[in-house]
């Protein structure tokens, strides 16, 4: 199982081992991506489904208020729908917190797996800046380069606003550009002049180089954890 649903507690048959299946399979689904090194989107997924499950068990009420009702029987003189709360099925809701109580511990095992490899990731990469870094600092070039690669990928990257909840936010997109083979003897400045002649729209461009000690995914692991690292750099030089 690749993706576990947003309601895949409620979701269909109520039934503990059914759910127990459910969540497992998803589980083995994760930890095989963790395994090899792939970090992303599994734990963003994950933790939200865990984040979830914690609001269910910490909010017991406000769940039970919002509990799906169904109709029991209709006033006609008060022109009103009765309805009856299925959480008045004690055997039900018991189901549900059975479910929530498995889920909660066996979650956090797997999502410590995914932290840790985190980690492991953040602490076996560096970034350094490419020639001088202008005052506008917002849109540029990341090369990333992994210990022990013949190539380097390069990346143009725009640190964006946009409004979420009514709240202003920064976030960082990449934009792959070329792989291209190491030299000694083209530098990371030289390869940021090829580039400002190739693409003349950014003249001045901020550029970082991102080393990794180790091979990972570059998609599901190098790419996300290097703009966070960017992101982190950009905003601490302005």
């Amino acid at each position: 199982m690749a993706r576990l649903k947003k309601d895949w507690i409620t979701d269909g048959l109520m039934d503990f081992e059914y759910k127990k299946y459910v969540l497992l399979a998803y589980l083995q689904h994760v930890k095989g991506n963790f395994d090899q090194s792939k970090l992303y989107p599994s734990l963003s997924d994950l933790l939200e489904h865990y984040q979830d499950v914690m609001l269910i068990k910490n909010k017991k009420k406000t769940i039970k208020s919002e509990f799906p009702k169904e109709i029991s029987g209709l006033d006609l003189r008060k022109l009103e729908v009765i309805y009856r709360d299925l959480t008045e099925n004690d055997e039900l809701f018991a189901h549900l917190e059975e479910v929530v109580d498995f889920a909660i511990p066996t979650m956090k095992g797997t999502l410590e797996m995914g932290k840790e490899l985190h980690e492991e990731v953040e602490e076996g990469l560096s970034i350094d800046p490419v020639g001088i870094i202008p005052l506008y600092k917002d849109e540029g070039y990341v090369f990333i380069a992994t210990a022990n690669s013949s190539t380097i990928d390069i990346f143009q990257y725009q640190v964006k606003k946009f409004i979420m909840h009514n709240e202003q936010f920064r976030g960082i997109y990449f934009n792959w550009i070329e792989k291209i083979r190491r030299s000694i003897a083209e530098s990371f400045e030289q390869i940021k002049l090829r580039l400002i002649r190739t693409y003349q729209a950014l003249p001045n461009p901020a550029t970082f180089t991102v080393h990794s000690k180790c091979y990972y995914p570059m998609d599901e692991t190098l790419i996300p954890i290097s703009k966070k690292l960017v992101m982190q750099t950009v905003k601490q030089l302005q």
